[in-house]
This record gives structure tokens, sequence and C-alpha cells, in this order.
């Protein structure tokens, strides 16, 4: 577990995980509302932004483009499509859209998950012009 141990502390940032919760119950109707909205299910997931052009090649099997980062955690429950924000001043808070997490194997067991996460727009939530 010294390696663990050793990973932890190269998690140098921290995340908000985000996801879809919709079909509120309206107060006043007492329907469902067809709105939904992204709420944080888990803050201060730490986490490591980073990785080269061609570590982010070889996961997605595409052309990597300016909003492509390569992100590492611990946390399982990320799933393709949910959103994150990176909570350190230097990401001022930017979403991202979460790929798909693959998990990477050490020695024993799991080790960690590497995802591709994708700047979009907080507003739109499509990509951002460059």
């Amino acid at each position: 577990m010294a390696d663990l141990n050793n990973y932890e502390r190269l998690l140098c940032h921290s995340m908000t995980v985000y996801d879809l919760q919709g079909a509120a119950e309206d107060a006043f109707t007492g329907g469902k509302s067809e709105s939904r909205e992204w709420v944080p299910i888990a803050q201060h997931i730490p986490c490591r932004v980073g990785g080269s052009p061609a570590q982010i090649q070889q996961l997605t099997g595409r052309q990597v483009s300016a909003q492509d980062f390569l992100l590492h955690t611990l946390y399982a429950g990320l799933k393709p499509g949910m959103r994150v924000k990176i909570e350190q001043p230097e990401f001022a808070d930017d979403l991202y859209e979460v790929g798909k997490p693959v998990p990477v194997y050490g020695a024993e067991s799991l080790h960690h998950y590497e995802v591709v996460i994708r700047l979009i727009d907080a507003v739109t939530g499509g990509e951002d012009e460059i």
C-alpha cells in the first residue's frame, strides 16, 4: 500500500463532480417538471490534471484538441457525460465534460483511473471556440 500513498501525494488538484438530476415535482401544480439541472454529487475529490497529447490520443484513439486534458483520480464514480470543475484557481471555474474512465491496474489490483476531460462552455454546455 505504500505505492498508493505515493500516488495519492501526486493528486495535487481537487474537483467537484456534477450529474444531471431531473423531473423534480412542481410545488404549485404537483406535476413533474421537464427541466433537468446539473447538481454537484461529490466535492473535494482528489485528482490531477495533466498529461501529454500522446497519452490522450492513446486513450481516445482520436486527434487531440486544445480543449482535451487528462485527469487522474481514484474516484470510481465518474461516468461519460458528467461534468467536473477543478477547484484550483488556475482553472478559473472552467467546466469540463467527462469522457470514458479507463482503469489502470498495478501489480496487485486497480491502481487509478485516467479520464480525458474536454473543456466546454459553462453556460451553453458546448465546446468553447478557440
